[in-house]
């Protein structure tokens, strides 16, 4: 559980300091590499939140946790596949699990 947690900070703290818009094939490709993460740590979330103990009274929610992540990939596809870079607003992630 606990390296489980390391793993989604780690990937977390690497897509917030990750460029958001891709001008190069090298970062197009670290972009959907980073995606391709996202999907990976969205199955890890799917796999604690099996586990977790519903008697704990600290309860993470995983849910709003897996909202957020899509929202994340949803933005560096769109940046993938943006063909030219327009200004635009983008929702906010929660950021608050608990």
């Amino acid at each position: 559980m606990i390296m489980r947690t390391q793993v989604i900070s780690t990937l977390i703290i690497a897509l917030l300091s990750a460029p958001t818009y891709a001008i190069t094939d090298q970062e197009r490709s670290a972009l959907l590499c980073l995606s391709a993460g996202l999907e990976t740590i969205t199955k890890i979330i799917d796999e604690v939140q099996q586990d977790k103990n519903p008697n704990d009274r600290r309860q993470v929610d995983y849910q709003r946790l897996k909202i957020d992540f899509k929202k994340i990939q949803e933005g560096i596809l769109d940046a993938v596949n943006a063909e030219r870079r327009e200004p635009r607003s983008l929702s906010p992630i929660d950021g608050i699990y608990r």
